[in-house]
């Protein structure tokens, strides 16, 4: 079975890394795994949340000592903070990673502890490719917004059609709502056209 890696990294790096602006990670010590390898991006305290994931594009090892020389430029941190990391290690990895993907919206850890009953790592674990499509639908999933009829409500947009009729949704919908996860009764999908075409109007 195909595995992956929770790698718990501090926020302003997680969004580096996402944004393409930080392309290598340095670890004193990181699991032996295949180029390709997705790694899932845990932004630690105090976000605290799954962010989305890059591909393993290589993992060497390196002399602590030749890392700045070698890969300043892509660590997005300055030397003094990499020679404090490092310190006492006898070897470190530099992970080299590719294709970033920014998740809809993050995983709390609350929402990860629901999902896969377990808790994020101080540097890494593993996951299968099973837990990784759990938590990456989750993330994906539309969003839902209540149906108002009363007029009022910042979710009102999302519930008239241009005509100012309000939507009710037929349970014809419903297949459209349990598919993206949620509750059919009284919800429409945010951004679904399908749903709002098959809704029928109250007058």
């Amino acid at each position: 079975m195909t595995r992956a890696v929770l790698l718990s990294v501090k926020p302003r790096f997680a969004r580096a890394i996402l944004d393409g602006r930080k392309t290598v990670e340095v670890r004193r010590r990181f699991p032996q795994v295949p180029t390709g390898t997705t790694v899932v991006l845990y932004s630690s305290s105090p976000e605290r949340a799954v962010l989305g994931t890059v591909r393993l594009k290589r993992a060497i090892r390196v002399d602590p000592k030749a890392v700045w020389e070698t890969y300043s430029g892509e660590i997005g941190i300055d030397e003094h903070a990499l020679e404090d990391y490092l310190a006492g290690a006898d070897a470190s990895t530099v992970l080299q990673v590719e294709a970033p993907e920014s998740w809809s919206r993050p995983i709390s850890l609350g929402l990860l502890r629901e999902i896969l009953g377990l808790e994020p790592p101080q540097s890494f674990r593993y996951l299968t490719a099973d837990q990784v499509e759990a938590i990456r639908s989750r993330a994906n999933r539309a969003e839902v917004f209540p149906v108002r009829t009363d007029g009022q409500g910042p979710n009102d947009a999302h519930a008239r059609p241009r005509n100012g009729r309000p939507i009710e949704l037929q349970a014809g919908a419903s297949h459209d709502a349990r598919g993206a996860g949620e509750s059919a009764s009284g919800v429409l999908l945010a951004g679904n056209a399908a749903s709002v075409m098959r809704g029928r109007m109250v007058r």
